[in-house]
Parts: C-alpha cells; sequence; structure tokens
C-alpha cells in the first residue's frame, strides 16, 4: 500500500507547474484514497504521499535554506497522516460510506485552511485543472465550479471523484450502490449551485451594474541577487531604482501603476523620505496615474511592516493596506523566545506587525483593493476584499525566494482560481516575476517571464456581481460535513440500553 500511496504523492506533484500535467490529478487522489481502504499502516500512508507530494511542490523554497524546506514538508506528511488515521478510522465504523468518508475530506480542506499558523493554502486539487485547455468544455464545467464553490469546494467535488472510484472497485460487491449514491450526491451539488445562482441573480439588476476599464502598467523591476540567502551591495536601492527607471520608460496616461512587494521600503519609503515621495510624484502627475505601491518599513529595532502605499495623481499618498498574513519563518517567527538559539533563524531578524483588515481604494471610479505576497495563496482575503465591494484585486509580492521552480506558476494558477470563484480580475504583480494580468474568467491575459526587468500593461475591466462563492464562502464543505455527521450518527452509532 505504500508504494501505492507514493504513486499517488509522484502523480500529484506532476500534475503541478512545472511539470503541467493536470489530468494525472484524479489517477492521484485514486491511488492514494485506495490505498487509506485497503491499509492498517493508515498514518504512515498519509504521511508518504503527504511527504512525497509537497517535497517536490514545495521544492523552491530550498532558496531560503533546507532548513525551511524540510520541516514544512513534514509539516505536511504529518497533516496528511492525521487526516489518514481519521478518514481510515471512520472508514471501519461507517462500513465505506461514502457520504461520512467525503465529511472527512471537507474537515480537512477547511482546517489546512487555518492551521497551523494560519493555514497552509498551497497545493489545492482544483488548481491544476486551470492548466488544461482554457476553451474546452472541461474548462468551462471547472469555471462554473469554481463560481459555485470556490478552490476549497472545487476541490472537494474534484476528490469526490476520485474517492467514488476508489470505494467501488475496493467494494466490487457494492458498486451500483456506490455510483447511485454518487448520482444523487452530482443532482445534490447541481441543484445547490443552481438555487444559489438563482437567488443572487434576483438581488441584481444587470443594467445598473457598470463597468469601468483600466488601463493599467505593472512594473517588474527585479532584483540584481534574488533569493533570500543571496545578498549583493544596495541590493534594495538597486532595486528601488529599476522601478523608478522602468516606470519612467512609460508613455502616455494610465489609471493605475503598480510596482510590487519589496519595491520600496527602508531607505526608499515612500511615506518618511521626501525624496522618494517626490520620485514619484513626478511621475503620477506626468503619467496622469494613481500609484499602488509595495514596501517595507522598519518598526523600532524588533518589528517590521509589510505595506501597500495608495498615492493619487497628485503624488500624494493618501492610504496604505498593512500585510495581515505574515509567512511563518519567513516574516516572523513563531515561539521565537525558544527558538533564537537555531542559527538560520537570525535571517528573520524582525517579526511583522499585522495589519487589522482589507483597504478599499478608489482608482477613478472603481473600487480596488490589495493583498500581499502570501495572503495572495488564501481564498478568504480575496474574498473579503470583494465582500467589502473591490471591483478589481491586486497582488502586490515579491517571489524572488522560489527560484526557478514551478512555485510562480503555481501561484499564478491560485491567482486563476481566486479570479473565477469571486467574479474579479485580478493584477498579479511580481517583484522578479512571474507576473500577468488575469480577467474575471481566470484566462491570463498576459505574463511575463522570470527574472527579466520590464513593463507590462494591459486593459482590465472592473467587475461588480458576486458569484455563489464570493457571497456564501465554503458552503458546500460545510454542507456535506452536516450530511456525514447525520449519516454516521443514524446509521452506524448505535444507541445504548
Amino acid at each position: 500500500m505504500l508504494i501505492r500511496a507514493s504513486l499517488g504523492g509522484v502523480l500529484y506533484f506532476l500534475s503541478f507547474p512545472p511539470f503541467d500535467f493536470w489530468f494525472l490529478i484524479f489517477p492521484a487522489l485514486y491511488f492514494f484514497y485506495y490505498s487509506l481502504l485497503s491499509d492498517e499502516k493508515s498514518f504512515f500512508t498519509g504521511f508518504i504521499f503527504g511527504s512525497v507530494t509537497y517535497g517536490v511542490i514545495l521544492l523552491g523554497i530550498q532558496s531560503i535554506g533546507l532548513e525551511a524546506w524540510i520541516p514544512l514538508t513534514i509539516l505536511m506528511g504529518l497533516m496528511y497522516g492525521i487526516f489518514a488515521k481519521l478518514f481510515s478510522y471512520l472508514n471501519t465504523k461507517s462500513d465505506n460510506n461514502f457520504y461520512v468518508l467525503l465529511s472527512v475530506v471537507a474537515i480537512y480542506d477547511l482546517i489546512r485552511a487555518y492551521f497551523p499558523f494560519g493555514g497552509f493554502p498551497w497545493g489545492f486539487p482544483s488548481t491544476v485543472l486551470l492548466t488544461g485547455p482554457i476553451d474546452s468544455w472541461f474548462m468551462l464545467d471547472a469555471r462554473l465550479s469554481f463560481e459555485g464553490f470556490g478552490p476549497t469546494g472545487s476541490s472537494l467535488l474534484l476528490q469526490s471523484f476520485s474517492l467514488i472510484i476508489a470505494l467501488g472497485v475496493f467494494s466490487k460487491n457494492k458498486q451500483k450502490n456506490y455510483f447511485k449514491n454518487y448520482m444523487i450526491f452530482s443532482l445534490v451539488v447541481f441543484s445547490i449551485y443552481v438555487f444559489s445562482l438563482v437567488i443572487i441573480n434576483t438581488d441584481y439588476d444587470d443594467a445598473q451594474l457598470g463597468a469601468s476599464e483600466l488601463n493599467i502598467a505593472i512594473i517588474q523591476g527585479n532584483s540584481p541577487c534574488p533569493g533570500a540567502k543571496n545578498r549583493c551591495s544596495n541590493e534594495r536601492q538597486k532595486i528601488y531604482d529599476s522601478h523608478l527607471t522602468q516606470t519612467q520608460s512609460l508613455d502616455g496616461n494610465f489609471d493605475l501603476v503598480v510596482w510590487p512587494e519589496s519595491s520600496t521600503g527602508f531607505n526608499n519609503d515612500p511615506g518618511i523620505h521626501s525624496r522618494v515621495q517626490n520620485d514619484i510624484a513626478t511621475e503620477a502627475l506626468r503619467l496622469d496615474s494613481y500609484f499602488l505601491i509595495g514596501g517595507d518599513r522598519p518598526i523600532q529595532n524588533q518589528y517590521f511592516e509589510n505595506y501597500g502605499v495608495f498615492i493619487n495623481k497628485d503624488g500624494e499618498i493618501i492610504d496604505q493596506y498593512l500585510k495581515q498574513h505574515p509567512v511563518p519563518f519567513g516574516e516572523y517567527i513563531p515561539f521565537r523566545k525558544y527558538l533564537d538559539w537555531i542559527p538560520p533563524l537570525a535571517l528573520v531578524p524582525r517579526d511583522m506587525i499585522r495589519g487589522d483588515g482589507q483597504k478599499i481604494f478608489m482608482v477613478n471610479n472603481t473600487k480596488i483593493s490589495t493583498v500581499i505576497s502570501f495572503e495572495g495563496s488564501f481564498q478568504r482575503y480575496i474574498r473579503n476584499s470583494v465582500q467589502d465591494g473591490a471591483e478589481l484585486v491586486v497582488i502586490l509580492t515579491n517571489q524572488a525566494s522560489y527560484g526557478e521552480s514551478g512555485m510562480s506558476d503555481q501561484f499564478i494558477l491560485m491567482s486563476r482560481a481566486n479570479a473565477i470563484s469571486n467574479g474579479r480580475p485580478i493584477v498579479h504583480a511580481a517583484i522578479t516575476g512571474k507576473s500577468a494580468f488575469i480577467d474575471h474568467n481566470g484566462k491570463v491575459i498576459a505574463k511575463t517571464k522570470l527574472f527579466e526587468t520590464g513593463v507590462l500593461t494591459e486593459k482590465l475591466e472592473s467587475k461588480q456581481k458576486e458569484t455563489p462563492y464570493s457571497r456564501y464562502g465554503n458552503y458546500l464543505n460545510y454542507i456535506f460535513i452536516l450530511f456525514g455527521v447525520i449519516v454516521f450518527s443514524k446509521k452506524f452509532i448505535r444507541p445504548t440500553d
């Protein structure tokens, strides 16, 4: 069974960038679930699957150091091990009941979005579907799934297919019952989607939804020595100078110019240094453009803020967004006072001060919002922005630590999934690439390459209408968790005398 778990892990990571064999996600999950149905060593099976899968998916963070990559790989292995143990236990107690096991999957996907250290949503299986043929009927089904249920709910649906096949093969004498249950399940899911869509459409009059088009420029200034452990003389100054130079090369008028995370900060903070603000103000006036600029600033000796400052057409800073979700062991050290003795942690000398919520900025008559770096992989921050009224979302990120791995493309997949799920275009701006413009249907309109210096410009149409997911969130998971609990309690818990 460990061979099946290992094979499942290999097929799983092959479905993600840079390999992009998206269709392998189905046999990957089949082998994993089949191994759990037939193996008593469930924890070890889950650990092997999780470690093999994430050992390769997260290979890019080796540029930070093995001390980051190894613990995170082990952590994901342990989480899958715990999931496998619970899955195996309830499988035995419920006599291989599809709905009970599906509720375990639904619970696990919700937990991993929040635990540990605020969650780790990287590697959700549904995102690989977006590497498939964008104009095919299959992609249409995937888009409807994301709109209805978001990345988490879509992952539940994807896993349900592999799970029912595994159950049917494992329990040959009950195949008809399993496929009958799956037909009922599919009908229920379809009914839920249609019902939620009807409610939303009755709340909106399309004629009243005014859409605006924004002419946007992403400045990808690059870094002379990318990577967490790489150091070169005046790196931060060179990064700032590169972004300014690329901006000065722009010709014409723009509604919004975006500089990614870490393009300013410390000695080049526009909120502190008049020289920097004057540089940017000159360009804002010349281009008749708003600016959204990422950076970080020290606070005392122990802390820092990761910000996105919003600058109007007159070059004035009128608001800022502070990142809410720091990267554990990258932007803060959990339990620092107990771990300070570990030498590599000296690379993170300060802990980030968290922001307290989303911010809405007005670009002409369009409401935009931003999230920063790691937050862009979390569905809840994008959805929170949309619930606050954002008609377009900007992701400010760095990504230098991903190196030449597939993690930059994996991040863009998550941005595409969030764009479809919330019906909003996304501006994905990375200091070292890949940067991208993504429309509300999840299509990449334009994209840069890794570690190139340049400018990407595009016109994006803002959107206002809600999707079922943007209104109701991960409701599909909660529905089937409740249903699984009811089925388990009614059929498999015997009343005591």
